[in-house]
């Protein structure tokens, strides 16, 4: 059974990664056989797409639409940074109902400036992965989360400094129909009011999220 502790620092649940991983390989296998894999779009396949609004309130929902060649899976980039305001050389920001909608996924996290970095995720009950720095940049990656909707805290220690950079992208499938059009809805009440970047296919467009 994984050994399981608490943490003195944030409080909740930690496990080390080796516990965690097999959490999640429990998890990840359970959805798997649910889930129908679908062949990927080719390299040189054309892809079509557009967004509903390259402006947003917090909050409204982006659709994607588009069309390609039938039945093919098409991988999906989000990128964006924010900057996280530190107090007593402590940083940390929250990720509320974060929409998990296909597999497969990816999550890739960077934070700049910081001596380490706490990823802390609800999936059913808190678990926490803590990751050193090294040259002051603490990184965090998971891949094929199951489907859902999770609560995120993002947090740690740093130097002296005022802000905390992060870097998120995160990368989701889409699935075209029997005809080739896709449609996909992505939440944005987790995003950073900013520029967000898509990335689909070999085109790039940029949203703004405003308040």
């Amino acid at each position: 059974m994984p050994t399981i502790g608490v943490s003195k620092s944030y409080g909740g649940i930690i496990t080390t990664k080796e516990d965690y991983n097999l959490f999640l390989t429990l998890i990840k296998k359970i959805n798997s056989l649910f889930y129908r894999p679908v062949p990927e779009i080719s390299h040189g396949d054309m892809i079509e797409w557009d967004v509903s609004a390259i402006q947003l309130k917090q909050g409204e929902e982006l659709i994607i639409s588009g069309k390609t060649k039938p039945e093919k899976s098409i991988k999906l980039d989000v990128n964006f940074e924010m900057s996280i305001p530190v107090n007593d050389n402590k940083y940390e920001h929250r990720f509320d109902d974060v929409a998990i909608n296909s597999i497969p996924n990816e999550f890739h996290v960077e934070a700049y400036e910081v001596k380490n970095m706490t990823f802390t995720v609800r999936m059913l009950i808190p678990f926490k992965q803590y990751r050193e720095a090294e040259n002051g940049r603490a990184v965090y990656i998971d891949k094929d989360v199951p489907s859902g909707n999770y609560d995120i805290i993002i947090n740690g220690e740093t130097e002296s400094v005022e802000d905390v950079l992060l870097k998120i992208k995160a990368s989701q499938t889409i699935v075209s129909d029997s005809e080739g059009n896709f449609v996909y809805g992505y939440p944005t009440k987790a995003f950073p009011v900013g520029p967000i970047n898509l990335l689909l296919g070999k085109e790039e467009k940029e949203i703004k999220i405003i308040p």
